[in-house]
């Protein structure tokens, strides 16, 4: 979670996790797991009703222990140097320091009593003993999912509940979930909110309509309205019952993720745990590897509609008069349509390209041209046309198209620095269509610059929708 409210800023120094990149992190750890095995090696069974465990005295200490467990070791994580021998982590010491300097951790962690929780209480007969929702109180780095009472109590807290607490009350800029089974979930790579919210109401309605015809009989059945009504009713707070959700299957983290969103985070990332580095990659490269769901418009790239053709106009227009590109009427841009890409704003279009198959050339390979190519002149800079290049070159991929090709006059440099070769004039190229090659004005004297795409490795990031982060 990335706190954005100058007071919750000035909590953190210098040393927070993150800092030399930009980000200032609260780091949430859960350890149901590690309760789980402790409990085993003890011999206590762990009990579950819902979504919650049923935290009696040995529960509690199991989640002691793990909490203390897990704890030391993201602290020690956290204090690694980088394994480079010539790298020396110093600063200049007091006037009692022996030598002018002193060494310490890689990165300064704050951990205390911050999270405040109450006890559940007994739902529906059972006991919940020493299990409590958490909230937050002050600003910190690190936090478990132990909380304490008013009364001094220790309490077993679910680790998202206390995550959503902590993001909400500091006006977090991100709401992060590092999870397993993110990509079982066959999510999107961006989510807006409302699609967040549709999706999971989505997922009620069909479980009532299958617990109707099961006469009611589902174990869930009694959780399901509710949680239908909670999409636009509990959700819009921040507190959740996770026995609605876990009744009907829906991922705590997913679930965690709207909830923090509706709640004034911006955008929340659900990020897989098994992949290496997912988290630098979700938040430092274009397209993500996550999902993320945003409360703002986000922006994002998409197909070309009808409503966006003046746009498109109006984008080309400076690029036509300057005879950079040529004049396409608004008749050619209605029929070249459904090959425009677009990258919107909050209903903005900000750039256009246009991706034409163009069939087999005479060496057999299959050509696709780029035309159109555009971004808005105050949008420039900010890795745009990267971002839209790399999405066009994946549709042409899935596409069957295996030459790009790229006829210009004034804007190779910007092509060339991104691996398109100059294959000499274009009017008079085999490596095009006879189709298209004779269509091309020679008075133009187009450039014909070539890109070869190649199936990328299985397990390399897809060209997404969304941009930046």
């Amino acid at each position: 979670m990335l706190p954005s409210g100058p007071a919750d800023r000035d909590s953190f120094n210098e040393r927070a996790p993150g800092s030399r990149l930009g980000l200032k992190l609260v780091i949430v750890v859960g350890h149901q797991v590690q309760i789980d095995e402790r409990l085993a090696q003890l011999g206590h069974p762990s009990t579950f009703v819902g979504g919650y465990r049923v935290t009696d005295a040995m529960a509690l200490r199991a989640a002691v222990e793990s909490s203390g467990l897990t704890r030391m070791q993201v602290e020690s994580y956290l204090s690694r140097a980088l394994a480079v021998n010539v790298v020396r982590r110093h600063s200049r010491g007091g006037a009692d320091s022996s030598d002018g300097f002193h060494y310490g951790p890689a990165v300064r962690i704050v951990t205390g009593n911050y999270v405040t929780g109450k006890r559940r209480g007994v739902v529906d007969g059972v006991d919940f003993g020493a299990t409590g929702s958490g909230g937050w109180s002050w600003g910190t780095l690190l936090l478990s999912s132990l909380a304490y009472s008013a009364a001094g109590e220790v309490l077993n807290c679910n680790s998202y509940d206390v995550a959503v607490h902590a993001a909400v009350d500091l006006k977090a800029d991100k709401f992060i979930c590092v999870t397993d089974g993110v990509s079982e979930m066959g999510l999107p790579q961006w989510l807006p909110l409302r699609d967040a919210e549709e999706l999971i109401g989505q997922r009620a309605e069909a479980l009532q309509e299958l617990e109707a015809d099961s006469n009611g009989s589902s174990p869930a059945c009694k959780f399901t309205e509710h949680a239908s009504n909670a999409v636009h009713g509990s959700v819009a707070e921040h507190e959740f019952d996770l026995d609605c959700w876990q009744a009907m299957g829906i991922p705590t983290g997913l679930l965690a993720s709207l909830v923090a969103c509706k709640n004034g985070v911006r955008r929340a990332h659900l990020v897989d745990a098994r992949i290496d580095g997912g988290l630098i990659l979700e938040l430092y490269s274009r397209d993500g590897v996550g999902t993320m769901i945003s409360s703002d418009f986000y922006e994002g790239i998409r197909p070309a509609r009808q409503t966006d053709v003046a746009a498109i106009q109006e984008l080309l227009a400076p690029l036509e008069q300057a005879g950079i590109t040529k004049k396409r009427t608004r008749r050619d841009l209605y029929a070249d349509l459904p090959h425009f890409t677009v990258v919107e704003r909050e209903a903005k279009v900000l750039a256009c390209v246009l991706l034409l198959p163009l069939g087999p050339s005479e060496d057999g390979t299959q050509c696709g041209e780029l035309a159109a190519f555009c971004v808005h002149p105050s949008y420039r800079g900010a890795g745009r046309g990267d971002s839209l290049l790399d999405y066009v070159e994946q549709q042409a991929r899935d596409k069957g198209i295996r030459r790009l090709v790229l006829l210009t006059t004034r804007t190779a440099d910007f092509f060339e620095q991104r691996s398109f070769m100059l294959a000499g004039t274009a009017h008079e190229s085999d490596l095009l269509p006879e189709s298209r090659r004779s269509v091309i004005d020679p008075a133009r004297n187009s450039k014909l610059y070539v890109k070869m795409l190649f199936d990328l490795h299985q397990n390399a990031p897809r060209a997404g929708k969304r941009i930046g982060f």
